[in-house]
């Protein structure tokens, strides 16, 4: 494999990071602050089980920090690389949506809550 297929394969695997809306919603969960799994459960409706294996695929590849107190552990981003990708693709897509339509209000009102 030459230098750039390296490069090539890696860059996939990065953005493969956020080919899962599940990943995507902790992402704008945690985006701003960090929050204990409970929280991040509560914020996207997701299941407790759930959170925690995409949290945990995103911790390995290396985009969140785990910080432990006790028996809780608290997630945040340790990429902003990621969020500023995320809040960039974000506002593409939302920008060639109707404007009438509820997904691009909730798009705008995604990237107000990323701004």
């Amino acid at each position: 494999m030459d230098e750039m297929e390296e490069v090539f394969e890696s860059v996939a695997r990065y953005f493969s990071i956020l080919a899962e809306p599940a990943r995507l919603r902790i992402l704008h969960s945690i985006c701003q602050q960090e929050r204990s799994v409970g929280q991040i459960v509560e914020e996207t409706g997701m299941t407790q089980t759930n959170v925690s294996r995409h949290l945990n695929l995103m911790y390995q590849a290396g985009a969140l920090k785990r910080r432990r107190d006790g028996s809780m552990a608290f997630y945040s981003v340790s990429d902003s690389t990621l969020t500023d990708v995320c809040r960039s693709v974000c506002v593409r897509v939302s920008g060639g949506l109707d404007s009438k339509k509820p997904l691009k209000r909730g798009f705008k009102t995604l990237i107000e809550e990323l701004s």
